[in-house]
């Protein structure tokens, strides 16, 4: 029976291809839209704001290192064919595919480490306790020490590597149990992807607004909802992937749902930022939300660096574009910030009442009761 034989029995006929060109479609678009909106937010930020960040660099880095995930598995598909059947493909290509792989698990895996980093570093902006600030600062240590060594133990699958790639059995060696480091390390990022929607509910709903322009704040931060989704996805079509008896054609459900994964992150990531780019306001707003305080200022009074504090998360909440419709009605963007933060001011003094007589200085000092 003829390698091609068995293709037309396992699959239907055109399906491989098929698959294939819908791949490749998937992987250029999203690279495309996720690229386009870091380009956006990194305009917005330096030419419009003025203020890059440190959560604006590490999303470029993850953008750049999206961009050489989808050359690699665009080379995988169209040089090696990944997507078709493992009994269609030489061993030559076999080998190749099984290298390349390892690199992309290596990117994919540093990309969706700074996607969150930089989520958790726009977090630290709106920290005004102490708490949230260690707890932001810890999940990003974590984070990196997670990336550290997974990036370790890649290599290390397989001592010597080569043994990895050996489809004859012939290379003495040993390999690690690598379908149950996959899912303890998707899965590490499913949690991690939890814990950062979770994360800002306590400071959002302890912000004195109405209830509604809270919960609109926090649909904002639940952007990262899709990408968490996203994830799971990918975790079925992982185990789709491991437990496989032709894994070269399942494998490419797992490697579309990769670039969809990180491409959905970094737009979530980056659409609260755009707000400026579309409003004079608020390109105002958040400049003036975005500056250092000045820290003499701070430490003149715990009461009002705190309050201060807490109206610069006010600020910076306009700044991700989180007021809701009916807060921003019948404004314009002349809308002046002593409108705005009119709860912030103490209550006007009461009317003296009418009925009272008016006593004049001497005798109200000197009168004798």
């Amino acid at each position: 029976m003829s390698n091609k034989t068995f293709e037309l029995q396992m699959y239907p006929p055109g399906d491989e291809q098929r698959r294939q060109n819908v791949a490749v479609g998937a992987i250029i678009l999203l690279t495309i839209l996720g690229t386009a909106c870091v380009s956006l937010r990194v305009y917005t930020r330096a030419c419009v704001v003025r203020n890059m960040g440190n959560e604006d660099w590490t999303i470029i880095v993850a953008a750049l290192l999206s961009m050489v995930f989808a050359i690699q598995l665009l080379v995988s598909v169209k040089k090696f064919n990944l997507g078709f059947s493992g009994m269609s493909l030489t061993m030559a290509q076999s080998v190749e595919s099984a290298k390349l792989g390892l690199s992309e698990i290596a990117v994919y895996k540093t990309v969706v480490t700074l996607i969150k980093a930089s989520i958790l570093m726009i977090y630290l902006r709106l920290s005004v306790t102490k708490t949230f600030e260690w707890l932001c600062k810890a999940s990003i240590y974590l984070l990196f020490i997670y990336q550290t060594i997974v990036i370790i133990i890649i290599p290390l699958e397989c001592i010597p590597l080569r043994k990895m790639w050996d489809f004859t059995g012939t290379v003495p060696g040993r390999c690690i149990d690598t379908a149950t480091f996959y899912y303890i390390t998707s899965g590490f990022h499913i949690l991690m992807d939890v814990w950062i929607l979770f994360l800002p509910y306590r400071l959002i709903f302890s912000i004195s607004r109405p209830t509604r322009e809270r919960l609109a704040v926090y649909s904002i931060f639940g952007l990262g909802f899709f990408g968490t989704l996203c994830s799971i996805v990918r975790f079925h079509f992982l185990v789709i992937a491991l437990t496989s008896r032709d894994p070269y054609y399942d494998s490419l459900g797992v490697n579309v749902w990769s670039i969809i994964e990180i491409n959905v992150g970094i737009i979530c990531a980056s659409m609260p930022t755009l707000r400026p780019l579309l409003s004079r306001a608020q390109r105002t707003r958040t400049r003036q939300a975005l500056r250092k305080p000045d820290f003499s200022d701070a430490l003149s009074s715990p009461r009002d660096g705190k309050r201060g504090g807490l109206l610069q998360v006010k600020e910076m909440f306009i700044t991700l574009g989180t007021m809701t419709t009916s807060t921003f009605r019948n404004t314009k963007d002349s809308y002046s910030d002593d409108e705005e933060w009119q709860d912030e001011k103490p209550p006007p003094v009461p009317p003296k009442d009418p009925r009272m007589p008016k006593i004049p200085y001497p005798d109200m000092a000197y009168r004798k009761f």
